[in-house]
């Protein structure tokens, strides 16, 4: 399984995620609805108001950003 990024950025501040996470591809899941939930629990858990999610693959290739 690749592994995933989860960085915060707060205003001009960048906390870096140095462990990530391993979790399925979605576009290449055979179980696209276990998939799906393994991610929104991962983005439940690591969005908060005020900051934004920075996700990046492991070459640190920016892959999603949230917004406000």
């Amino acid at each position: 399984m690749p592994r995933y990024f989860f960085h915060t950025s707060i205003q001009d501040r960048l906390i870096w995620d140095a462990t990530g996470l391993e979790l399925p591809e979605i576009a290449s899941s055979e179980d696209a609805e276990l998939t799906l939930a393994l991610w929104s629990e991962v983005f439940s858990k690591q969005f908060q108001k005020g900051r934004n999610l920075v996700i990046t693959d492991a070459t640190g290739k920016v892959l999603f950003v949230t917004g406000e």
